[in-house]
């Protein structure tokens, strides 16, 4: 199973929610200048995400989007099936009583336990794992696609504070 741009760019909005400030409102334009995509194309991938229940959006001049719950409470299987609707099989055919899986063929066997196995290495994975693996400082490391949002964090200025401050970008705003 290969996942679209759509669900690349959702993951990575994710993560780089998840490691603002706790409150903080993110506009579309912000985000798709840190991760390279259009800013279209990134409030479409937002708009879907919040239709799904893990981001809220924030209408009005100040507005934006925040997470919806908890990093560690966003499964990778949310945001898969946010953006690409649910995971299914491409077996014969579905069956409604799961003993009936026996008397199927090999091939419809095989499919059902490669999609409850994707199904459940995504579900185990969660938004926060995502954002607290560190990545490799080393030259020969090989490109990443979350890199660019933690090469981005040391150069967005932050206003001053204890608690690091928020981002200062005219369209980031502290949600009250």
């Amino acid at each position: 199973m290969l996942l679209t741009k759509t669900t690349e760019i959702a993951i990575q909005c994710l993560v780089l929610l998840s490691r603002m400030p706790k409150g903080t409102l993110i506009t579309p334009q912000p985000i798709s200048a840190t991760l390279g995509s259009s800013e279209s194309y990134t409030s479409k991938i937002l708009r879907t995400l919040a239709k799904a229940d893990l981001l809220e959006s924030h209408r009005g001049a100040s507005g934006g989007f925040s997470l919806a719950r908890e990093p560690r409470d966003i499964s990778l299987l949310e945001v898969v099936e946010a953006c690409e609707g649910a995971i299914i099989g491409n077996h014969c055919r579905e069956f409604p009583d799961p003993a009936m899986l026996s008397r199927t063929c090999g091939f419809h066997q095989a499919m059902v336990e490669f999609q409850e196995g994707v199904k459940e290495l995504l579900r185990k994975w969660n938004i926060e794992e995502m954002a607290a693996k560190p990545l490799s400082d080393s030259k020969d490391a090989p490109d990443c696609k979350l890199r660019r949002i933690l090469d981005a964090e040391g150069s967005i200025p932050r206003r001053g504070g204890g608690d690091g401050g928020l981002l200062d970008q005219p369209k980031i705003i502290p949600m009250r």
